[in-house]
């Protein structure tokens, strides 16, 4: 037999254990219902909160979506809302100039002539996708616009051109490694998921596209 002292340790730390299985229960499922008020209102109540909510127990609050046959994609569309929605005021305070565009390459159409470069893909607009078009309206406003191969790409490019912002173009988990990414740069970012993913031939609803872009630096509002 243990001695009485091991004992009480061990029945104190099953209590400890269990009370903390409970609080992670009771969080969760008060984050799972913030996400569901969130996803169908667009408001944020306790933004961080929320996010840091998601951010550590991700995995318990799918389930207890899986649990209520509830879509667990809510869960990651609310993270990248909730990340656009505490970067916004730093993004609006970066002038156009300074915010550069990643697109994924996979958004081009299959019959895509454009060619591979240092610089990335370079569009030559010819009109089998929406890319070319959002190019030259992207750099009208005075946005840098690439089209990215792959996540060292940008990595790269944040490295040598330094942003000021960035708007980033993928699927769910593309955004979220992506948001990650630039935050731990301090370079406020806001994602537009797409809207069918995949390799090839992915799509995107090019109308929030072009809200998330649009929006005027803090300093033009200032002076208007």
């Amino acid at each position: 037999m243990l001695p009485e002292y091991l004992n009480q340790l061990f029945y104190l730390i099953g209590q400890a254990v269990v009370l903390l299985a409970a609080a992670v229960l009771i969080i969760s499922i008060l984050v799972a219902l913030l996400i569901l008020y969130s996803f169908k209102t667009g408001n944020f109540f306790a933004a961080r909160y929320m996010l840091l909510g998601i951010m550590l127990l991700e995995d318990v609050i799918k389930s207890l979506f899986w649990v209520a046959r509830a879509d667990d994609s809510m869960v990651d569309d609310v993270g990248v809302r909730l990340r656009n929605y505490i970067n916004t005021k730093k993004f609006l305070n970066t002038p156009y100039e300074k915010r550069f565009i990643f697109i994924p390459q996979c958004l081009r159409s299959v019959q895509c002539p454009a060619k591979l470069t240092p610089e990335g893909i370079m569009c030559v607009n010819c009109g089998r996708c929406g890319i070319g078009e959002a190019k030259k309206y992207a750099e009208g406003m005075g946005y840098k616009l690439f089209i990215v191969p792959g996540s060292s790409f940008i990595k790269r490019i944040i490295k040598k051109y330094r942003p000021g912002a960035i708007v980033g173009v993928g699927c769910h988990m593309e955004i979220k490694e992506g948001l990650d990414l630039c935050h731990s740069h301090g370079i406020p970012a806001r994602g537009v998921p797409l809207s069918t993913s995949g390799c090839v031939a992915t799509s995107i609803d090019w109308e929030a596209f072009y809200e998330a872009i649009a929006e005027v630096p803090s300093t033009e509002k200032q002076g208007a």
